[in-house]
């Protein structure tokens, strides 16, 4: 089953989210990958398709504290 950004954030969850890790990614893949999502998600909006993995990268990206 394909899930999608408003499956799993609510209303403005989604681009915090993707600010956080833009501000935290680490190396040039983190940089990528969130820039990635962030042109996709102004492309579908909340209909974006996201898979488990995806979440969790950019969670994880997100959560970084260095």
């Amino acid at each position: 089953m394909s899930e999608t950004v408003q499956d799993h954030y609510i209303e403005g969850d989604f681009e915090v989210l993707l600010d956080d890790a833009e501000a935290n990614a680490g190396n040039d893949w983190e940089e990528q990958f969130v820039a990635d999502m962030k042109e996709r998600y102004r492309q579908y909006g909340r209909r974006m398709f996201i898979s488990a993995a995806q979440r969790s990268q950019l969670e994880r990206i997100a959560d970084d504290e260095d």
